[in-house]
């Protein structure tokens, strides 16, 4: 869909078109925002139990930065060739048809995002019960609800207020991640060896171990396609978008590298395995107690800033699947005055809210299965590039993927191997991930010609 098709047929009561709002600085940051979530604070300890030295945890942490970047170069030709609302969705419908295309959206909202959301939320309220006693407010539950609504509430009000409190977030994040590396630079010869570790753990044969890592590794290195969800907002989106991308990909490469060379040198490879706040104890061996309070308090910043993002590029694809008669029709709407699409965000809001009140200790479960049913798609994603290749080679290309083909299909394969990784890893919560997208084939037979007949979609 172009933007010309959306001025065409948007309703009476809204704005003709999302408003292209989004500079080079806050594209970056939703760059940045969607992958420094939690994950870097808590994941290199999972990756140093299934290792067997300190260069194994740091060459598999530069494999996924590399994955990271090959996807990166993928999606910004995809991005600036087709610079809508939607993102993948855009990219999978045009590659693989509308059920493909369905079946990605409904599980973004029934268990990857909504699910992310409502656990990231949850556990931001458990990093606020160490301070404070929650009891009276109804414990971590509520406090994980008012995050969710009040996030939810920013981000229907505008994408430039949302984009403001992203920007302020990413940024916070990465002067404590920045603080934390050069304080370990800094003290570098005084911070004393790391101290041994008694362990009766068994470190897994090389080959399953790196599979295992493989999964929290990609787990805390995807997320820059929450840039081209918001394409259609991004201001120039031919060259904003490959800058954006490029850039906040180098910025996550020298953070998340740094982060680890730090624990590496101040915890060693045991350390970390045995550590359960991987970043919070090397800033208390490096500068004491404050430093893990303060970098306990960043770990809260970053995963607001990840529920953040999810509230903010996520509904694009709804809007998206709505506009194309492949979704629930209210979906499309765009509110009149704050020029967002209101109730795809409420949508998205307040169904994590219900999955936070209905499976609360379940989310994690659900978590575990996450990379299984993302890294699916973002291989589908990134395919699209050869399909467009071929049956749109005359189509404008702002920017071509560098290296193509071989970088492309690289991230293809990392995308297949993520997959196996994450099936061998948490078989049950995988086998989630494919009934939600059986459950997804059935509603798109049962509901697609009514979505199509209405008048949003009857329009086009």
């Amino acid at each position: 869909m172009t933007e010309a098709d959306i001025v065409t047929h948007e309703t009476d009561d809204a704005p003709r078109t999302l408003n292209r709002e989004l500079g080079l600085l806050s594209a970056t940051m939703i760059v940045v925002g969607g992958i420094i979530g939690g994950g870097i604070f808590f994941t290199p300890a999972q990756v140093a139990r299934t290792l067997p030295t300190g260069e194994w945890v740091f060459a598999i942490w530069m494999i996924g930065g590399f994955v990271a970047l090959a996807g990166a170069l993928t999606f910004a030709e995809l991005g600036a060739m087709l610079p809508d609302a939607g993102g993948p969705f855009v990219y999978i419908r045009r590659a693989f048809g509308e059920r493909a295309a369905f079946v990605y959206g409904w599980m973004i909202l029934t268990t990857i995002a909504s699910g992310a959301a409502a656990a990231v939320a949850l556990a931001f309220a458990n990093y606020v019960g160490r301070f404070f006693d929650l009891a009276p407010v109804g414990g971590t539950t509520v406090v994980a609800v008012s995050v969710l609504l009040l996030l939810t509430a920013t981000n229907y009000r505008g994408l430039r207020l949302g984009a403001a409190v992203q920007n302020t977030l990413v940024m916070s994040k990465l002067v404590a991640l920045g603080a934390l590396i050069l304080g370990v630079v800094v003290l570098w010869n005084r911070i004393p060896a790391p101290l041994p570790v008694a362990t009766t753990e068994k470190i897994p044969p090389l080959m399953t171990g790196l599979a295992a890592a493989f999964v929290p590794v990609l787990f805390s290195v995807g997320g820059w396609e929450n840039l081209n969800m918001v394409a259609g907002e991004v201001r120039n989106p031919a060259k904003l978008i490959p800058r954006a991308l490029a850039l906040g990909i180098a910025i996550i490469m020298v953070c998340y590298l740094g982060v680890n060379v730090a624990y590496l040198h101040v915890l060693g490879r045991d350390g970390m395995a045995a550590s359960s706040s991987v970043a919070a104890d090397t800033a208390i061996r490096t500068v004491g107690s404050l430093g893990g309070t303060l970098i306990t308090i960043a770990a809260m910043v970053s995963i607001l800033g990840l529920v953040n993002v999810v509230l903010l590029a996520t509904p694009r694809i709804f809007y998206a699947m709505s506009r194309e008669g492949l979704f629930y029709p209210a979906a499309a709407r765009i509110h009149p005055r704050f020029g967002t699409p209101h109730i795809s965000i409420a949508m998205l809001g307040l169904w994590s809210v219900a999955l936070l009140l209905l499976a609360q200790s379940r989310l994690d479960w659900l978590l575990n299965g996450e990379v299984f049913a993302d890294w699916i798609f973002f291989g589908l994603s990134a395919s699209s590039v050869f399909v467009f290749r071929r049956t749109m080679p005359d189509r404008p290309r702002p920017y071509r993927a560098w290296g193509y083909p071989v970088i492309p299909l690289f991230f293809v394969s990392a995308s297949l191997v993520a997959v196996l990784s994450a099936l061998v890893s948490a078989p049950i919560p995988s086998a989630f991930g494919a009934f939600s997208a059986i459950v997804g084939v059935v509603v798109y037979a049962l509901f697609s010609r009514r979505w199509k007949a209405s008048p949003i979609s009857s329009a086009q």
